[in-house]
């Protein structure tokens, strides 16, 4: 048995070797002007962007009065220079493709009750029923906790997650490749464009929500509370193909996930008055106008229920 171990050990040392050396030989031999690394896999992700950005801007040791995280629905529709017009600071650290199951590691990195007194997660449908691939791989490139990037790799369960990682941890890059001509600052970016046709019919049958997801998202409540952070939940405004049977699954879901906590759910999918044409960028995302108008909104529906007016 003891000679089993020691084999075992010692190819474990070697494949571990072996592993780290191909790596390193791709992640600094050029190909074509880059990294080989980059040619390997479309996962792999270049270090830059709005994420590279939004992540050095935010000051874990000040004192926000909201944080906004979620996915860009959270970076393109929830409008901090909006909450600052209200006499409130905030800051967003929404992110592409960013599942509850990547967030619960930001929040863990970086979040308390003395730098985030109320955390604004933004949810929606999609983003529960897709895998975590492509947020992870942004997030392991491009925000600065190796903590966080270490969680969300080990959580995808995923060799791809493992290669991500690999790839930080050996490319170290001091300066992002590209940068975001959409960001404004304190996490936000926006666009002015406007997508100007109709969205068509819902769905017969809404997608089930992935039960990692899921897990996550309790995760995350649980992780808030232990932390005495105030959490809220929302969803912005939707196109007409994102509501009614859409987001069912979501209604169903979250009264259970919830249930006993305290935490609200603000849902501003079905809002009435929604203007498809006019307030979103592209089917999914909302445009600098509709930003504004549903942060509008947001800020008043919190301030109703109390939870900005008792951190003035």
């Amino acid at each position: 048995m003891g000679r089993f171990l020691k084999r075992g050990g010692v190819f474990l040392a070697a494949t571990t070797m072996l592993y780290v050396a191909a790596m390193a030989l791709m992640v600094h031999v050029p190909v074509l002007g880059e990294p080989a690394i980059y040619r390997a896999n479309d996962y792999f992700i270049r270090p830059g962007g709005s994420t590279w950005t939004r992540y050095r801007e935010f000051d874990p040791k000040g004192r926000y009065d909201a944080v906004i995280i979620g996915s860009s629905h959270a970076y393109l529709g929830y409008d901090p220079y909006v909450v600052a017009e209200r006499g409130y600071r905030a800051f967003n650290l929404g992110s592409d493709a960013q599942s509850p199951l990547c967030t619960y590691w930001l929040v863990k990195a970086y979040l308390d009750s003395v730098n985030t007194p109320l955390l604004i997660m933004d949810l929606f449908d999609e983003i529960l029923q897709g895998e975590a691939l492509e947020g992870a791989s942004d997030l392991i490139q491009n925000q600065p906790s190796d903590a966080a990037a270490a969680g969300i790799a080990w959580s995808l369960h995923d060799l791809r997650g493992m290669n991500m990682l690999a790839l930080r941890l050996l490319a170290r890059p001091e300066r992002p490749l590209y940068g975001s001509p959409l960001y404004k600052g304190l996490g936000f970016c926006t666009t002015g464009d406007s997508i100007k046709t109709e969205a068509g019919p819902p769905p017969a049958d809404p997608m089930p929500l992935r039960a990692d997801q899921k897990h996550f998202t309790e995760q995350i409540i649980r992780l808030c509370s232990e932390r005495g952070i105030k959490l809220v939940l929302s969803s912005h405004f939707e196109r007409r193909d994102k509501r009614g049977r859409a987001h069912e699954g979501m209604l169903r879901y979250l009264p259970k996930a919830l249930a006993g906590s305290g935490i609200p759910y603000l849902d501003f999918t079905n809002a009435p008055g929604i203007d498809d044409r006019n307030w979103f960028e592209d089917n999914n995302h909302l445009n600098a106008t509709g930003a504004r108008i549903f942060t509008e909104q947001l800020v008043d529906t919190l301030e109703a229920l109390g939870y900005l007016h008792s951190l003035k």
